[in-house]
Parts: C-alpha cells; structure tokens; sequence
C-alpha cells in the first residue's frame, strides 16, 4: 500500500477478517487517521476493479488461500509477492512474480522492495512494525529461517525508530490462553521418538491460535524435532505442523490439502474425524521417515 501510494496510486488493503493473530496490529491500523477508509472487504472490492487495477497478492501463490477468491478470479493484473514451496496450484499467468522460497517471509520480500525501490519511500512507524512483526513470526523471533537479506530488512526497519518492546507485547498472551496451550502441551503424546503430537479441545477461546502456538511450544521440548497439533472447528480438523529441519512438515501437509514450508506448515481437512485424522497423520508421518 505504501509503495503504491508512493507512487501517486490510489489503493486498498483487500482483508474480509482480521484472524485472531493479528487483530491488535490491525486494530492499530483501522484506528490510523492514514489508513481510515484504506481496508476495505472483497465485495467492496469488486466495485473497484477496472481493467487496469493491479491485484498484489502476498504470502500465497495458490488460488485457493487467496482472502478474496472472487477479486482474484476478476482481476486482469496480478502480482504475487510470496516465499513458500511452490504448488501445483498456483494462480496462473501473474504479470509479475516475487517468489523466494528461501526468503524468511513475505514480510522479508515485501521490506527488499521498499529499501530498493527508485523512489524514497518513507514508512510510518506503524507500516514498519507491522512488517517487523512479520519477519519475527516467521522467523520464530530470529530463531529459524533466517539469512543475510532477513537481518538486512529487518535493520531497514529498524532505522524507522520501531518500538520492538511494543511489537512484543502484541504476541503476549493472556492467562486463560496460556493455561490452555499448557493443557495442549501436557496431554501430547510422543511418537517415532522424537514426535510429538497433541489435539486441542474444542469449545475454548481463542482455539486456532492456541493450536498454533501449542505447535510452536511443543517444539521447544528436550529432544523434540517435529511437532503436530490438530484442533476441530467449525466442521474442519485444523493441523499445525512445526520442525526443526529433521521432517519437512510441508510436504507432509501437503498430503492433506495444506502447505507452508519446510518448519512451518498448516492443512484443513474437510469431511472427517479428529480421530480419523490423527491415524492418517501418523501413517503419513511412518512413511516419510521410511523413505
């Protein structure tokens, strides 16, 4: 948004729900005087397009994970800005691709083209923390998935006078999630040796998120180098899949409609059992590592 509007384009942010996950950043953003009337849903969205508009598409080349499905579908132009292994079912004939598989983050891609761009752009200390926050949670706070260009942008950033501490307290937790994720964590199970596998109950608050981050948490245990927590919601079985390097959880997702990259990687699975779904991850888990 800011490079077009560096550029004298008129834009929007396309954002149908906030997620659990970012919801102060955004919360932050929908208050900014300079963003007031930017966000808008994808049924707004499709009043805009023109011939002409420009669909930048970020963290994602599949048509799929696309937050607006039918702008996608409309638009003429589109660029895709992403960092993750490449699918068979990426959006067809971009005009433009930015696809760096070993980039930390779409946020990491997104900073190279602000510091490199033949204009000047000048950030607001809310845009850069928000592209910080990106990179810390890709990055697992600086911990995984990271490279030379990953410290490069995040110093760009930096030299914009973010408030770190601040971003930081965006990912705190409140007492009740962090109970939770101890339950999650406590009621796993060990598998292969070196597995570890959970489910999250249903019903609490807070569900997805807490199924994420208990992934995150159980990979911190003492000779732990995978991790899976599965979660049903809404009619889904929701899978977090987190490695050290030793399983590439990507792939491994892939075989139940999900992806991400090689550490860090999610599936929804329709049409089935939380139990059900746990067997067959467990399968494909056996045969990954007999491979």
């Amino acid at each position: 948004y800011r490079l077009a509007k560096t550029y004298k384009k008129d834009a929007n942010i396309i954002m149908n729900d906030f997620g659990i996950a970012i919801d102060g950043l955004c919360n932050r953003i929908s208050h900014s005087e300079d963003y007031e009337d930017v966000i808008i849903t994808s049924s707004e969205a499709m009043g805009k397009i023109t011939e002409k508009t420009l669909l930048v598409v970020v963290d994602t080349h599949v048509a799929d994970y696309v937050n607006a499905v039918d702008v996608l579908q409309k638009a003429k132009n589109v660029m895709i800005i992403d960092h993750h292994r490449r699918s068979t079912e990426a959006i067809e004939d971009p005009i433009l691709t930015f696809h760096e598989v070993y980039a930390s983050s779409a946020s990491e891609l997104v900073t190279e083209l602000l510091q490199y761009s033949e204009d000047k752009i000048e950030l607001s200390k809310l845009e850069a923390e928000c592209l910080y926050a990106g990179i810390l949670t890709d990055t697992k706070n600086f911990m995984q998935k990271t490279g030379v260009r990953t410290f490069e942008a995040a110093a760009y950033l930096k030299k914009t006078g973010i408030d770190i501490s601040a971003i930081n307290k965006e990912f705190q937790n409140d007492v009740n999630t962090y109970v939770a994720i101890a339950d999650v964590i406590r009621n796993s199970e060990i598998v292969f040796d070196s597995i570890a596998i959970a489910v999250c109950p249903s019903g609490i608050e807070n569900q997805i998120k807490i199924t994420g981050q208990a992934a995150d948490e159980l990979l911190n245990l003492n000779g732990i180098e995978s991790s899976f927590v599965l979660s049903e919601f809404e009619g889904k079985v929701y899978i977090s899949g987190r490695s050290t390097g030793s399983l590439n959880v990507q792939v491994l997702l892939e075989r139940f409609g999900g992806g991400g990259h090689m550490l860090m990687a999610g599936a929804q699975v329709d049409n089935a059992t939380i139990d059900d779904v746990k067997r067959q991850l467990i399968d494909a888990i056996r045969e990954a590592k007999e491979v």
